[in-house]
């Protein structure tokens, strides 16, 4: 891989997360203010930006192909047991 696209794929998966983390504040405030100051407009569009936030961080993180290390498809689980219920565990 040559350092030019090494550089542009840096530089578009920072920004695509600097920009998805500032529509994510900005519809927090959006949706406080929709709550703080009864307004159902902003309150929406906070909303809205929200979810718009989450989608975007969803479709640069799979862009940039920066998933998780540990989560490969055919790793097994070190304990399959329900630590929930007690399944594990003796009468």
């Amino acid at each position: 891989m040559p350092p030019h696209a090494i550089l542009v794929t840096l530089v578009r998966g920072l920004l695509g997360r600097l920009l998805t983390y500032g529509a994510l504040a900005l519809g927090f405030w959006l949706l406080f203010q929709g709550f703080s100051k009864p307004s159902v407009p902003a309150g929406l569009l906070g909303g809205a930006a929200i979810l718009g936030g989450m989608y975007f961080m969803v479709v640069v993180r799979r862009s940039t192909g920066s998933g998780p290390a540990t989560d490969k498809p055919g790793d097994k689980e070190d304990n399959p047991s329900d630590s929930f219920d007690g399944s594990d565990q003796g009468d």
